[in-house]
């Protein structure tokens, strides 16, 4: 029997043993119980996962509980990425952005993907300007993604906005473990980037 079918069972003690921690970190949205389907389910997609310390998988189970966010592709709120023995949460851009929503702070949140084709200045200064001009072509009409950009408008009316060149994402892409040659930056890599100028922008937001 393969390491990864040995550590399955494993996977789904740890998650049933230390059940009553996770309903204490989760909030009122969530139940152990789905949480603990969502990981089996991820496990199973992701066999890698199985090679990493159960410990470690369960720790990253609980920060994901404690931050009320489904781990998974299909709500892109955030990850669970093997890397080496360990297990890394990585939050996604619609993780976020949903934290950021929470505060009570903030009307809206998005991130938007800039095509070579499409019309797009944005100045800083006093005076701060951006423009955007989407194309109605489709995406694979438009040329390499030039830009990211992310704009919050905040309750009072203000608004936040920062913008990302995709040699600046490409850099944070390219010093993260595995080089962007795994992981969600290989599988999703526009998401990643729309990540990547969400959480530069955070900084500047009530989360």
């Amino acid at each position: 029997m393969s390491k990864e079918l040995q550590n399955q069972p494993v996977i789904a003690q740890y998650l049933e043993r230390f059940k009553d921690q996770i309903v204490a970190a989760l909030p009122k949205h969530l139940t152990a119980d789905r949480m603990s389907r969502i990981v089996m389910t991820e496990v199973r997609k992701t066999p890698k996962l199985l090679q990493c310390d159960p410990k470690s998988l369960f720790g990253a189970v609980i920060q994901a509980s404690q931050i009320g966010l489904e781990p998974g592709s299909a709500m892109g709120h955030c990850y669970l990425i093997p890397y080496g023995k360990n297990v890394n949460l990585i939050i996604g851009y619609r993780g976020m952005i949903d934290l950021a929503r929470r505060s009570g702070q903030i009307i809206s949140i998005e991130a938007r993907v800039v095509y070579r084709d499409e019309k797009f200045s944005y100045s800083f200064g006093l005076n701060p300007d951006l423009q955007h001009t989407p194309s109605s072509l489709a995406v694979k009409d438009r040329g390499p993604v030039t830009h990211y950009y992310a704009i919050a408008r905040l309750v009072g009316g203000g608004v936040q906005w920062d913008v990302m060149t995709i040699d600046e994402v490409n850099e944070i892409r390219d010093n993260t473990p595995g080089g962007g040659k795994t992981g969600p930056w290989k599988t999703h890599p526009v998401p990643m980037g729309q990540k990547t100028v969400v959480r530069r922008l955070f900084k500047f937001l009530p989360v």
